[in-house]
Order: C-alpha cells, then sequence, then structure tokens
C-alpha cells in the first residue's frame, strides 16, 4: 500500500512541478485566494473531500499521538498566517493534515497592512510576508464556526493582538486577546497565543517580562479546561530573551510554546541577498529552518521536556520532520512546503515519518520526541536537598 501511495505522491509532484511555474506567474496574494477558493470548493460536500482525500491523503497507526490530552491522527499541522479567516477546516483531512492552527484571529477587524504584502523568494525557498494580520475579527468568524464538527481534524485559535494603533497599551492589548479567548471558548482544540508577529505597528512588546507576566495571568484566568494554551516565539531573538519567556511560561504553567515566527531578513543570513524583494516583512521557509530547530533543541533541554514544543519553520521533507521531532517537537506546523512541492507533500511527509520511526525502533510519535537531543544530567548536591544540571 505505501508503495502505491509513494506512486501516487511521485505523480502529483512532477504534476506540481509543470504547473508550478505558471501558478508562480501570478501575484503571490492573487494566488493563494484563488487556491483558497479551490480548497472551500473542495470540502464543500461529502464527494469532492472523498476524491480529494483519495488523491492526497494518508493514514497510518504509527503518527496517532496524544499531546496534552488532545488526541491527534498524525503531528502534521498547518501554520497560522494561511487560514486567516478559518474558512478551509473541511478539507484539511483530506489533504493529510492531523491538525490545524487558524488564525491569527483579534479582536478587532483588522485589513492588514497596506500595498503588496506576500513576495516569492524562489532561490531562498521562502516566502516575504507582510500581511499584517489581516483577518475578519474574533467576533464574526467564532459566530461562524460556532457549532462547526471539525471532524478527525484538531484545531488551534491562534490569538494575537489587533494591529490598528503603534500605540501600545498593555491593558487594552490584554483585553485584546482575552476576547478572542472567550469568543472561542467553544471553538477548536487548543489556543496559541501569539506574541511575536513581526509585522505588526508596536512590535513585540509582550518580549518584556512584566508584560508577559500580566498577559499570561489574564489568559490563565480564562482558561477551558482540557484546552491547552501555547505562546508562540519569535525567531530572532537573543537566548537570555528565549530564556525569560520560556521561564515565564513555565512559572504561570502554561502548557508549551510554538517555535518559532517568521524570520526576519535584519536578523537572517540563511537567504539569497539579492532576492530580498522588499524592505519590510519577514520570511518563512527554508531560512527559517536551521534558526527554529536550535531553539527547540535549546528550550527542551532548558524544560528538560517540560513544556510541549510544537515546531514550525523550513519542513519539506520527512527528515525535516523527523529531525524537530527527535530535537523535542512533539507537533509540526508548516505552509511553504505546499507553495513550493505541492499539497501531496503532507502526505509524503507522514509516510515518510513511518518509515523513519520504523528504522529506529518507534512505534509511535512520542518514543521520538527528544530522542537525539539527551537531557542534562542532573547532580545531587553535597546537602541533598537541591538538584542542579551537569553543563
Amino acid at each position: 500500500m505505501s508503495f502505491i501511495v509513494g506512486l501516487r505522491n511521485l505523480f502529483f509532484r512532477v504534476l506540481y512541478r509543470v504547473i508550478r511555474p505558471l501558478i508562480f506567474l501570478m501575484d503571490p496574494e492573487d494566488a493563494h485566494y484563488l487556491f483558497k477558493r479551490v480548497g472551500v470548493f473542495l470540502g464543500s460536500n461529502p464527494l469532492t473531500k472523498s476524491l480529494t482525500s483519495l488523491l492526497f491523503n494518508f493514514e497510518h497507526k504509527s503518527l496517532n499521538t496524544t499531546v496534552d490530552g488532545v488526541e491527534y491522527r498524525n503531528p502534521i499541522g498547518l501554520s497560522a498566517g494561511f487560514d486567516k479567516d478559518g474558512e478551509l477546516t473541511s478539507i484539511y483531512p483530506s489533504i493529510g493534515f492531523g491538525l490545524a492552527e487558524l488564525g491569527s484571529f483579534t479582536g478587532e477587524v483588522c485589513p492588514g497592512n497596506p500595498g503588496k504584502r506576500l513576495f516569492r523568494m524562489v532561490k531562498s525557498k521562502s516566502i516575504l510576508v507582510w500581511y499584517g494580520l489581516n483577518n475578519q475579527g474574533a467576533e464574526k468568524i467564532s459566530s461562524r464556526l460556532q457549532g462547526t464538527n471539525f471532524g478527525k481534524l484538531k484545531v488551534g485559535i491562534n490569538a494575537a493582538k489587533s494591529n490598528i494603533t503603534p500605540e501600545f497599551d498593555l491593558q487594552d492589548s490584554i483585553d485584546d486577546y482575552v476576547k478572542t479567548m472567550r469568543l472561542f471558548k467553544d471553538i477548536g482544540d487548543y489556543y496559541t497565543i501569539n506574541i511575536s508577529c513581526p509585522n505588526t505597528q508596536d512590535g513585540e512588546p509582550f518580549v518584556d517580562k512584566r508584560n508577559l507576566d500580566a498577559l499570561l495571568i489574564a489568559v490563565n484566568q480564562n482558561r477551558v479546561e482540557g484546552r491547552p494554551i501555547y505562546v508562540k516565539l519569535a525567531a530572532d531573538m537573543e537566548i537570555e530573551e528565549i530564556n525569560t519567556i520560556v521561564d515565564c511560561c513555565v512559572e504561570h504553567k502554561i502548557d508549551g510554546v510554538v517555535l518559532t515566527n517568521l524570520a526576519k531578513p535584519a536578523h537572517n543570513q540563511e537567504y539569497v541577498k539579492e532576492e530580498l524583494p522588499f524592505h519590510k516583512g519577514a520570511m518563512s521557509g527554508l531560512p527559517l529552518q536551521r534558526i527554529s530547530t536550535d531553539v527547540i533543541r535549546h528550550v527542551y533541554r532548558r524544560t528538560r521536556g517540560e513544556l510541549t514544543i510544537i515546531g514550525v519553520g523550513g519542513v519539506f521533507s520527512a527528515r525535516d520532520a523527523y529531525e524537530k521531532i527527535t530535537s523535542g517537537a512533539s507537533l509540526l506546523h508548516m505552509i511553504t512546503t505546499m507553495i513550493f512541492d505541492g499539497p501531496q507533500n503532507i502526505n509524503e511527509i507522514n509516510r515518510g515519518l513511518v518509515k523513519l520511526l520504523k528504522e529506529d525502533g518507534f512505534n509511535s510519535i512520542e518514543e521520538a520526541v527528544g530522542s537525539r537531543n539527551p537531557l542534562p544530567k542532573l547532580k545531587q548536591t553535597p546537602n541533598d536537598t537541591e538538584v542542579k544540571e551537569v553543563a
């Protein structure tokens, strides 16, 4: 069966390589909305969903995984930023996704940044994003999604602060996050608190610990039983800043972190410099790959696996995915591989993960998490009252 699926994927990979130059003649944002309309249609009725599943889906029991009490059919998820208004949930399982993070949703309607907002960087295998959190707002979107049965798909609700003013007010910002959480209290399977959008007017004010403390207190006051809460970190932080945020998440008993958001060109050397098309925005895909994996390894070791990690950035193959999993990630998010490699690559990654698990003697994703990133050994101090890490 796996052989047949492999032939199917090879056919669609070759087909996508043939048609991709035509797609890339379109403006990136126009192409995005075109394929979004196609996805809405394919998810609109049982016949097209079943046909899509026949062509693109892949199932295997070794991919089933439970994270923070939520059961996923596989660890491969869609990253926030693709389905900003939560319109495509019906088709995601048919493409092979085990989860999808919707949004970012903001308390108020956000038009996003003006002008051209998406740029392809083909040689760098990246998309430069300058969206600025455009979405219809939490009230409208939650009203439309209320009562939706997502079926096999597990859904994350990505909450961000409305990008409508360059002025930062702490309480207004906290209220904005809380508004989204309350409106989605009966929708989805987990929350992600996005404190790291690189394209907002007021920057990333919740890198400051005092601000983050206040936000996480409010977030915890609005917890929904059985709904994990994760915090999404930026890619371009110093190690001390990462430690501050991660330690704060542990202190407030947040369930985990999403590592990481997009990479700003000014802080990144892993793209083709002459290809950079715009002086603003941040990059997805390959330029983020190494950075996000390094952060995953660091956070997994620092927290001794106490925090759940969702890895995102530069996952184009099963080996890319497996590297993040064995570094400490329990779940993964991706977008860019669909754009450069085609939608069949989602199930090809899942199929490849099954092989890699088997090669290492693992029966499940849980067994593989952090397996190539051994935790620091603990050493008992002379008075036996403290335990310290051995460097």
